[in-house]
């Protein structure tokens, strides 16, 4: 029974380290992947793949991959020397100084659109833009190396959470703080295996010297029985 149960437990300790660990490389590569969207002109990406959150309503459409303002979409790192990867109906995404051509001066960043027509010129490819939900296609053609990423999947409706996740405030909520009670419980756990250690120690070193006491006392009175014996004897050879 006793043997039986020190497996479970061992068995459950493993279970529980490798969560842990999980959980702390998930949370590490989204903290990574998170560091940097900080970057002016960088997509959080990970062995090639990244996602994105979406600022404006421009692909919102029927599209089976259209999507809104409330999606994540999951990009593919672009590689410019194989620009044949592009066809018409692909989404891209690009860094656009000017998101708005009517307002100059407007917050520069990603845009993610779907490539409408393309052009050959001088023997180079360009690719002409459109958002879903706009009516004209954008104004300036991509080369290929303005095209950052293709776009793979979307995740509906998990848009806000990743906003609200790439704020101070969720980011210590959803990482930090997380990564810190998990450093703490292991901690704890640590300082109990530690403590039971040393109590079994101690316990073994009670026992072993309770041990040696008792060899030592049997020793004692084995050499008193023997003295006595000795001397009855002497009694028993002198009355002879």
């Amino acid at each position: 029974m006793n043997t039986r149960r020190f497996s479970t437990t061992k068995v459950l300790k493993i279970i529980g380290n490798v969560v842990f660990y999980l959980v702390l490389a998930l949370l590490i590569t989204f903290s990574f992947a998170t560091m940097k969207l900080k970057s002016a002109n960088d997509i959080a990406s990970v062995f090639g793949r990244g996602f994105m959150t979406v600022l404006t309503p421009s692909m919102e459409g029927d599209l089976e991959d259209s999507f809104t303002t409330e999606d994540i979409i999951f990009v593919r790192i672009f590689d410019s020397n194989d620009p044949e990867d592009i066809e018409v109906g692909d989404i891209v995404v690009f860094y656009k100084l000017d998101l708005n051509d009517d307002a100059p001066g407007t917050t520069p960043g990603f845009v993610t659109h779907r490539v409408h027509d393309t052009l050959i010129v001088d023997g180079n490819t360009y690719f002409i833009t459109k958002g879903d939900a706009n009516a004209e296609a954008d104004s300036i053609a991509l080369s290929v190396d303005d095209i950052l990423a293709v776009y793979t999947s979307k995740w509906v409706g998990a848009g806000s959470v990743l906003k609200y996740l790439q704020t101070s405030t969720g980011f210590a909520v959803a990482v930090i703080i997380p990564v810190a009670l998990m450093f703490m419980i292991q901690g704890v756990f640590l300082v109990r295996n530690i403590i039971r250690l040393n109590k079994e120690k101690v316990v073994e070193h009670l026992e072993s010297e309770k041990e040696a006491q008792l060899k030592a006392l049997e020793l004692e009175k084995e050499k008193i029985r023997q003295q006595i014996l000795e001397e009855l004897k002497a009694q028993e050879e002198k009355k002879s």
